[in-house]
């Protein structure tokens, strides 16, 4: 009987189960409050570590949507690690609009203090009309950065 006990206590819906739900409960408050803050779907991580965007399944969703939780995910994972900073790439999977609401989203976490710096790559035409005034934009080219005068 002490070794089914056992067994039960470390079987995955036991003691590691509920490790792992204590871990994951600021990672998802925090998931909560970036979708708010950037108004997109909630992101959430389950216990068994499948990740789902308003409601859908992580592979179930478009690429654009899997850009959206990844980054809430990155900020989120660098929010809690004290890190502050953010390295997101393939920007360009966004529409426009979508560029504009992320582009937004990061200047409200930079204003609040949330993040010190935000890296974001993406193949552009030309920079976003209007981005926040904390966003400066370069051009990369055999890899030089200048800026976007520069290059034109």
């Amino acid at each position: 009987q002490a070794w089914d006990a056992i067994a039960d206590a470390l079987a995955p819906d036991g003691i590691p189960g509920e490790m792992l739900a204590e871990a994951l409960s600021p990672i998802n408050g925090r998931l909560c409050i970036q979708s708010n803050d950037a108004q997109w779907p909630t992101v959430s991580i389950g216990k068994d570590m499948a990740v789902t965007y308003g409601g859908r399944d992580y592979h179930l969703i478009s690429e654009s949507e899997k850009w959206r939780a990844d980054a809430m995910i990155a900020e989120t994972v660098s929010r809690i690690s004290g890190v502050n900073l953010l390295v997101l790439d393939r920007f360009d999977v966004l529409d426009l609009q979508g560029r504009e609401d992320a582009l937004y989203w990061l200047d409200g976490l930079a204003a609040d203090g949330q993040i010190d710096s935000a890296l974001i790559f993406g193949t552009l035409k030309a920079l976003p009309a209007q981005p926040p005034e904390s966003f400066a934009g370069f051009w990369v080219e055999n890899g030089v950065a200048g800026s976007i005068k520069e290059a034109a």
